[in-house]
């Protein structure tokens, strides 16, 4: 797993429930991070067909919930789930796109 941005205690909190995840600075298949940090161009587009991006606070502010909508918008994003609290967004090319929205 990579965490984007220097988030240590989310770190900390997921080594506590997950103890066996590994974290690296390199390529990988999942990615944690906030959306409000998140730079649009991150060259999401660039990621690999299979990973998954966790990002916390879709619905903290208006802001978040722009980049949001515009992450749905791009082309090799294929499946996002809204969980409120956080979205999850699928690369896999070979999917149909959808959205999904949980409600709680």
């Amino acid at each position: 797993m990579r965490i984007l941005g220097n988030d240590e205690k989310i770190e900390e909190t997921i080594k506590q429930y997950c103890p066996n995840i590994s974290f690296t600075k390199n390529d990988t298949d999942v990615l944690f991070g906030s959306i409000s940090d998140l730079n649009i161009g991150l060259e999401v587009n660039n990621l690999p067909n299979d990973s998954m991006l966790v990002l916390d606070g879709i619905h903290k502010n208006p802001n978040n919930l722009e980049s949001w909508e515009k992450l749905k918008a791009l082309e090799h994003v294929r499946v996002t789930v809204d969980l409120f609290y956080c979205g999850v967004i699928f690369f896999r090319k070979e999917q149909a796109k959808e959205h999904f929205k949980i409600r709680i």
